[in-house]
């Protein structure tokens, strides 16, 4: 569903500051969902059962295929497209067996197997040997230069793909990219660990788990309301950047004022902070890579865009997950080891965002060298403006 609502923002609205407001709109929905949803999975779980929760998901997918009945979509621009099933089936597989391994981590460890295993009563590794986890992770990996190899050879023949590799030679759109991935994955990673960490540290209750990630929800929806308005007055880059900077203050008050079973107001302040950071750079990131791919991409950039919050959310709980489980500390401290890998990927994240370009068009230029019809008359900037070129 993710990348047909970006495909029609879009597509409906042509300059920056625009998008940059119904793009606040998603992400600030996307933001609610992500730090309610425990809060409303709780209180279904408490109040009915953990099954009641799925159905309760049946009947918003519902509403949501009744509300699409009233979009009216654009003209097609064009043939209809092929659709890549080889490439969906290689690229599905090769994620499947990358996040397989780690959860295994879980059970046997990320370095040394601390346990057999065995297929059925053979045992494939012994205990004390290297990790399944990274037989799993190089099966995946050899899927997944499987569906690249695919891709290069059937775009060579002038064959419709999963994913473009063309998409891929966009600077600002890679940049653009890495760092809306990194923010899904600390986004959802953090709230993962800090659920786990307050429901088996604190014992804390599903609803009482719910309300304590508050202040982020809080955060996301005051940032992404106003979204409009950093757009008119900063530029997308710097709205990254200040972004991730406000984000890590935030995990770093975690780390300096959270202590097991501390009080409320402990959490109020980082989970404040890193939801207001959240909020500022997710809208950005998407206008920097929405805006960077001319009109005639438009159809395909979304499933490149989409990839950050479909692998992030997907990647967070297995790679959270396995460092709760697997580093040995005392009660409390796995949850720090947890939120240090959320902070140090952030700082990647601000590095990535630094290196975006301070002024740079956002077009996909023809490789002849001449402006295609859809970049002729605009080129679009992470500034934040449309220069007339025409």
């Amino acid at each position: 569903m993710i990348p047909p609502i970006y495909i029609l923002i879009t597509v409906a609205f042509p300059d920056i500051k625009s998008r940059a407001r119904y793009f606040g709109v998603v992400s600030g929905a996307g933001g609610l969902g992500a730090a309610a949803g425990p809060l409303i999975g709780g209180l279904v779980t408490s109040a009915l059962s953990w099954r009641a929760s799925f159905g309760l998901q049946v009947l918003v997918v519902a509403v949501i295929g009744w509300l699409a009945l009233r979009i009216t979509e654009p003209a097609r621009a064009g043939r209809r497209p092929h659709f890549d099933l080889t490439g969906a089936v290689l690229s599905a597989i090769g994620l499947f067996f990358v996040v397989l391994g780690l959860l295994q981590s879980r059970t046997y460890g990320f370095a040394k197997s601390r346990q057999d295993f065995a297929i059925g009563n053979t045992v494939i590794i012994p205990k004390g040997s290297i990790s399944p986890v990274w037989i799993y992770v190089a099966i995946g990996a050899l899927f997944l230069a499987w569906f690249f190899l695919h891709i290069r050879s059937a775009e060579g023949k002038g064959r419709d793909v999963l994913v473009s590799l063309r998409m891929f030679r966009n600077k600002v759109a890679n940049l653009g990219l890495g760092t809306q991935g990194i923010q899904w994955l600390i986004m959802q990673g953090t709230f993962f660990a800090t659920s786990v960490y307050l429901q088996e540290v604190n014992h804390y209750s599903a609803i009482k788990t719910g309300l304590l990630l508050t202040p982020a929800t809080i955060g996301i929806l005051a940032a992404s309301a106003g979204a409009a308005r950093f757009a008119r007055r900063h530029s997308q880059r710097w709205l990254i950047v200040v972004g991730f900077l406000i984000t890590a203050i935030g995990m770093a008050l975690l780390l300096a004022l959270v202590r097991a079973n501390s009080g409320f107001g402990t959490w109020i302040p980082g989970l404040l902070l890193f939801g207001l950071g959240v909020g500022v750079m997710l809208t950005s990131s998407v206008n920097v890579v929405q805006s960077s791919f001319p009109d005639s991409d438009q159809g395909r950039s979304p499933a490149c865009r989409a990839a950050s919050p479909t692998w992030g959310p997907r990647w967070a709980p297995a790679l959270v997950g396995s460092v709760l489980v697997a580093v040995k500390m005392p009660a409390g401290k796995p949850f720090a080891a947890a939120i240090i890998l959320m902070l140090v990927l952030t700082l990647i994240g601000l590095l990535l965002a630094v290196l975006l370009p301070r002024q740079g068009t956002g077009e996909v230029s023809d490789p002849s060298g001449a402006d295609t019809a859809d970049t002729r008359g605009r080129r679009l900037t992470t500034e934040g403006h449309a220069t007339d070129v025409a």
